[in-house]
C-alpha cells in the first residue's frame, strides 16, 4: 500500500492528465448521477433541503452549472463553505453571484451570505483525491472535511463525488480520517458498507 504523500501525489499526476473535454462530460454525468441516484437514495428517509457542494479546483469534478440551477428550481438551499479558523462554516447561496473565488482558488460564499448550522445540512457532497468502495477517502491534507465530518453536529449523508480514475484499492486510514457513505462516479453510485 503506497503511503499517504506518494498516493496524493500519484493521484494529482492523473487528473492533471485529464483532458477539459473528458473532465467536462464526466461533470455532467456526474451530476446526473446525483440528481437521480444521489437524491433518490436520500429522499427514502427524507427528502434532503440543505445540501453543501464545492468546486473551483481545476481537475475536480465541475458541478456547478449542471447542479445549482436544478436545485434552486427545486427549491432546495445549496452551501458552500468558509474556511473560519480551520473550520468549514456552510453559507446559503442563491444565486451564482454569492460565489467568490478564495485564498485556496475553491469557491467560497461571499461575506453576505447567511451562515448555516451545520446540523442543518441534510447532505454534503465531499471532495478528496482518493476513494475506496468501502468508503475511505483520501484529502489534499489539510484535514477541513474530515474535521467537519467528525462534528458531533454533522449528521448529514455524505457522498464522495469523483471521477472513475479516483477509485482505488486501499488507502492508508489513520483514526481522525472520516468515511463516506455512497460514493458517485460517472459510471453511477457505490454504496459504502459505512452505515449512515
Amino acid at each position: 500500500m503506497q503511503d499517504k504523500p506518494t498516493l496524493r501525489q500519484h493521484m494529482r499526476e492523473r487528473l492533471r492528465a485529464i483532458d477539459e473535454s473528458t473532465r467536462q462530460q464526466a461533470s455532467a454525468q456526474i451530476a446526473q448521477h446525483i440528481l437521480r441516484s444521489g437524491m433518490r437514495q436520500h429522499a427514502e428517509s427524507a427528502p434532503p433541503q440543505v445540501i453543501a457542494l464545492f468546486g473551483g479546483l481545476k481537475n475536480e469534478p465541475d458541478l456547478l452549472p449542471h447542479l445549482l440551477p436544478v436545485l434552486w428550481t427545486q427549491g432546495l438551499r445549496p452551501c458552500f463553505f468558509q474556511i473560519e479558523i480551520s473550520e468549514l462554516q456552510p453559507h446559503e447561496i442563491r444565486s451564482f453571484d454569492d460565489l467568490q473565488r478564495g485564498p485556496m482558488n475553491v469557491w467560497e460564499p461571499k461575506p453576505h451570505c447567511l451562515p448555516v448550522e451545520i446540523a442543518a445540512l441534510d447532505l454534503i457532497l465531499v471532495p478528496g483525491l482518493a476513494f475506496t468502495r468501502d468508503g475511505a477517502r483520501l484529502g489534499r491534507g489539510g484535514g477541513y472535511y474530515d474535521r467537519l465530518l467528525a462534528n458531533p453536529a454533522c449528521r448529514a449523508q455524505r457522498i464522495a463525488i469523483a471521477f472513475d480514475l479516483q477509485i482505488v484499492d486501499s488507502i492508508p486510514v489513520e483514526p481522525h480520517d472520516q468515511r463516506v457513505h455512497q460514493i458517485i462516479t460517472e459510471s453511477g453510485l457505490i454504496q459504502t458498507s459505512v452505515s449512515h
